[in-house]
């Protein structure tokens, strides 16, 4: 995985834990790390699309953990390996964002296929896999946030159009930056959500 993502190891570390902690990964002695086959954790019920209220804010911020791990490298490759098809899908699904928001719709849908164009840049086809299940886990949640939470949409585009400019000039670190700063926002609209079974 070190080579795969091109990153360290501490990195890959903090990544399996959040999986670990989703239910995703098990661990097996003298195996490794296995995708799990069984709830084996509060979350590996959303992927049975349960109640959301079932998610707690803690294990929600260690999903986003995980999101700002392989998303950040995710738009750091993306700035040094988009194509020009890429850019263009990447615009589309940036605009596509824009019109949701401007007609007061939830665009959860949008902003995942945004994101999703992001991984696909990557060219790294582990790298998008692993980011699409994470994504989906929180379906449910992401859309309550966005009819919740007045400022998320417009803040949602602005960091998005960053993110995006980022790619376009070919700046790695800047995509990067603007990729991590974007998941600590939704970071912070979880923490003053408190925990959504309370809410």
């Amino acid at each position: 995985m070190m080579e795969a993502f091109a990153v360290g190891r501490s990195t890959v570390r903090e990544a399996m834990r959040g999986l670990v902690t989703l239910g995703l990964v098990t661990n097996r002695q003298g195996v490794g790390a296995v995708v799990s086959t069984q709830a084996s954790s509060p979350f590996a019920s959303i992927r049975r699309s349960v109640d959301v209220d079932q998610l707690n804010r803690r294990a929600l911020l260690d999903l986003l953990d995980v999101r700002e791990a392989l998303e950040t490298k995710a738009a750091e490759f993306a700035a040094r390996r988009a194509t020009a098809e890429d850019l263009t899908e990447l615009r589309q699904q940036h605009k596509a964002v824009e019109r949701e928001v401007k007609a007061g719709r939830v665009y959860f849908q949008q902003n995942a296929l945004f994101h999703k164009a992001i991984a696909t840049a990557a060219h790294n086809a582990v790298l998008a896999e692993s980011i699409n299940l994470v994504v989906v886990q929180v379906r449910e949640y992401r859309e309550k946030m966005m009819r919740e939470t007045p400022l998320m949409p417009q803040r949602d585009v602005k960091e998005h159009l960053a993110i995006l400019s980022a790619i376009e000039r070919r700046d790695p670190i800047a995509a990067r930056e603007a990729m991590a700063a974007h998941i600590l926002s939704s970071a912070r609209v979880i923490e003053s959500h408190g925990d959504p079974e309370r809410n």
